[in-house]
């Protein structure tokens, strides 16, 4: 619908002007609203000619959606009621149109004329100041937008690289404590045949060694020096895998020391399932009760199913943790006992005549002193014991809470 030609193009300076700064606005942000070309031929200019109001007129009339879309936020303050009307068009503005230019014909003098156009310079500068400003606010924003983008990615590469080389580095230590703790057991087996050896001498009717068959498949008189070389390469290989892992022992010529148990983090309580989970992420070796938490957890279950479900769990720890976990249970003869191998935790059996305390005792006292040792259990008398060894000691129940 075309405005009537009643209206003068002087009539519409204010709505003209207002869409031509509108215009520039929409241009610079790049919005999705075409603005029309001969608005853009003016812009940057103090004051609009008069001649171009009737060529710019006729540009926003024949472009109905760049006039609806500036129409949306006009201003009385910036465009006078003549104008309004002219941008947003409402029913029956022809006629109300008509009717102001009528009032403000016969009403009009010189010096009401001057007022009218003072205040429609006021309003156009105003009407500058506020696109000023908004473009400063908006050239801000979208800086400190892109240096946060810029920190936001560079963060998430050095958290990415990081995770990387922590998953590594806590593959490469779970894999050397695992040789380690296959060289103790070597050793310890050996140890074991060299002792029967020495008890057992072989009798002149016992037959030669084989020095190419299996140790564990020659018949019970075994050569003792076989045993024993046996046992020093075992020994001496467990020694150069223990100098792998953090150091433990106190340098040659210092002073022998105590071990020291670890520091926990401030407001952390000693029994509860966080520092449980703190110790169980340290370097620490870590010795469970097996039976006293297995008891503890599940009390309805027969023995086998305890021992199954607890090292499954602490299987399960292991791989999340890394933890050097070790799991010791009373009881070396009982039935199935070794039937299952298991690849991150360490298992170990009391033989007979010996139970599972006194091994954990043992365990705590054979570690070097500057290894960092965990111990979980709820029997007392452990508990006392360790912790004079310099151990740290976590409830069978905060475990429990971590699994």
């Amino acid at each position: 619908m075309s405005d009537p030609a009643s209206i003068e193009h002087r009539h519409l300076r204010s709505a003209i002007e207002y869409a031509v700064l509108m215009g520039d606005e929409l241009a610079k942000r790049k919005a999705p609203i075409a603005v029309p070309r001969e608005l853009r031929s003016v812009s940057g200019k103090a004051r609009i000619p008069t001649g171009s109001l009737g060529r710019l007129r006729r540009a926003i009339d024949g472009d109905d959606a760049f006039r609806q879309v500036i129409a949306t936020g006009v201003l009385p303050e910036l465009v006078d009621p003549i104008g309004i009307l002219w941008l947003q068009r409402p029913d029956g503005w022809e006629t109300r149109a008509e009717q102001l230019v009528v009032e403000m014909t016969d009403a009009a003098t010189d010096a009401d004329l001057r007022t009218a156009l003072r205040r429609e310079e006021k309003r156009r500068r105003a009407a500058e100041q506020v696109a000023i400003r908004l473009r400063a606010d908006i050239a801000q924003r979208d800086s400190s937008v892109d240096a946060l983008r810029l920190d936001v990615d560079a963060m998430r590469a050095d958290v990415v690289k990081a995770e990387d080389e922590v998953a590594e580095l806590r593959a490469e230590l779970v894999d050397l404590r695992i040789e380690a703790r296959h060289a103790r057991d070597r050793e310890a087996a050996a140890k074991a045949r060299l002792e029967a050896a020495i008890d057992s001498p072989p009798s002149p009717d016992t037959a030669p060694v084989d020095e190419g068959a299996d140790i564990d498949s020659q018949p019970s008189g075994v050569d003792p020096a076989a045993v024993a070389e046996l046992a020093r390469a075992t020994h001496e290989l467990a020694g150069r895998l223990e100098a792998l892992l953090p150091s433990e022992a106190p340098a040659p010529g210092s002073r022998a020391e105590t071990r020291r148990p670890q520091r926990l983090p401030g407001g952390v309580i000693a029994s509860s399932a966080q520092a449980a989970e703190f110790l169980l992420r340290s370097d620490a070796v870590v010795l469970v009760d097996g039976y006293n938490v297995a008891k503890l957890a599940w009390p309805n279950r027969t023995l086998e199913a305890q021992r199954t479900h607890l090292l499954d769990a602490v299987e399960n720890l292991a791989r999340r943790f890394g933890s050097d976990l070790t799991v010791v249970f009373d009881g070396a003869s009982v039935v199935g006992a070794h039937a299952t191998r298991r690849r991150l935790v360490r298992v170990v059996w009391s033989p007979d005549g010996v139970i599972a305390d006194d091994l954990i005792r043992d365990e705590v006292r054979r570690l070097p002193t500057g290894r960092a040792v965990v111990v979980v259990t709820n029997d007392a008398e452990i508990v006392a014991d360790v912790k004079a060894l310099g151990a740290n000691v976590v409830p069978s129940n905060a475990l429990l809470a971590v699994l």
